[in-house]
């Protein structure tokens, strides 16, 4: 009997060891950028399992709540109102309401619309406090770093965007950068302050608002990479200024309104997206092209008194040229255009003499000579 139950324990000690789960020290971080219209919903799954979300785009969230409970999504550890505009805190009250969620953070600023009342009634039924969220506050997390580096200081009641929370995570190597609306005021701040702002991913500010993404801003964080959460809307967002700002600063970027939901994944070493960049930030140097005129008579031993034919190539079809018929006895000049044969009749010249024909051309500032030749017989 002794010899049975020590050999049970040991199959009972051997069993949990063989099902203790090892995956979750090589899983990946990963951050859904979720397509919500013109709006921003942000979900983030740690590699140790946690939930983050921040806002939750427009008024109805029920979009939001269905892809949460997609992605297995039973309660939320943090979420993050970045500033009460409906176009990001619209649908957290459903989230609140769908969700268990155990801790929420938002800036210490407050407004008078129904969907910031909704927001308020949700997260006093749920029975969590707000958190402030402010420079230098941290949230605890297992396995990830997450500071907000924004708001820096206090802004004025009509100022929304620039009192967006903006957070900056970092997961072992990568970092990203949610800006929430923020705009330059904001941004200046956030550089003023010398805080470590550096990321290979940024959330552009205000859907590509040109008052926000500054290029100080942009020198300044160094993405690699940029998500546009953007839609259908009526303020040019995003803005040829913040497109061509990322084009010089050579940032891929990703857009939801015309890729969809995108989704960054990172070990903390290595980062993939689920799709290519809508627009590459690294282009190809185009290689300058390089010309060289050619010219070829179609008889080059011609009787006196017939028609040659002088055919001159090597630069864009059109171009201009002219040709000097340099005879024993004068000289002719014709003019050409590129890759056109040009009729030249040689009359009477002189039998065994050697007519070199001279051939120039411009294009783009530069010329280029060629020379041929022909002899009568």
């Amino acid at each position: 009997m002794k010899i049975l139950k020590s050999l049970l324990v040991s199959l009972l000690f051997l069993a949990s060891v063989s099902i203790t789960p090892t995956a979750a020290a090589t899983q990946d971080l990963k951050v859904h950028f979720i397509n919500v219209g013109q709006g921003d919903a942000i979900y983030i799954k740690t590699a140790k399992g946690d939930d983050i979300l921040i806002d939750a785009g427009n008024r109805d969230g029920n979009d939001v709540v269905s892809y949460l409970k997609s992605q297995k999504v039973n309660d939320i550890e943090v979420m993050i109102a970045t500033h009460p505009d409906a176009d990001h805190m619209g649908g957290l009250d459903e989230i609140l309401k769908s969700f268990k969620v155990k801790s929420i953070y938002a800036p210490k600023v407050s407004h008078t619309t129904q969907v910031y009342k909704d927001f308020l009634t949700a997260v006093k039924d749920e029975g969590v406090k707000i958190k402030t969220a402010t420079k230098g506050v941290s949230i605890p997390l297992k396995g990830v770093t997450a500071n907000f580096v924004g708001p820096v200081r206090s802004y004025s009641n009509s100022d929304l965007n620039n009192w967006s929370a903006v957070l900056r995570l970092t997961y072992g190597k990568k970092a990203f950068l949610f800006t929430g609306d923020a705009e330059t005021t904001s941004e200046n701040d956030m550089i003023k302050s010398k805080q470590l702002l550096t990321a290979d991913v940024i959330k552009i500010g205000h859907h590509g608002a040109k008052t926000s993404t500054s290029s100080a801003f942009l020198k300044t964080v160094k993405p690699k990479y940029a998500v546009l959460s953007v839609g259908k809307n009526s303020y040019g967002h995003p803005t040829s200024d913040v497109l061509n700002r990322l084009k010089s600063n050579k940032v891929n970027v990703f857009r939801t309104d015309k890729q969809g939901t995108i989704i960054a994944s990172t070990n903390g070493t290595n980062l993939v997206f689920n799709t290519k960049p809508a627009i590459p930030g690294t282009v190809t140097a185009t290689t300058p092209a390089t010309y060289k005129l050619t010219a070829s008579l179609d008889n080059r031993t011609p009787k006196q008194y017939s028609t040659i034919n002088l055919t001159v190539k090597g630069l864009p079809s059109g171009t201009k040229y002219k040709a000097v018929f340099r005879y024993k006895s004068k000289n002719t000049t014709y003019s050409g255009s590129m890759g056109k044969k040009l009729p030249v009749k040689i009359s009477r010249a002189a039998k065994g003499f050697t007519v070199k024909v001279d051939v120039s051309a411009s294009y783009k500032g530069k010329s280029y000579k060629t020379l041929t030749s022909f002899t009568p017989k």
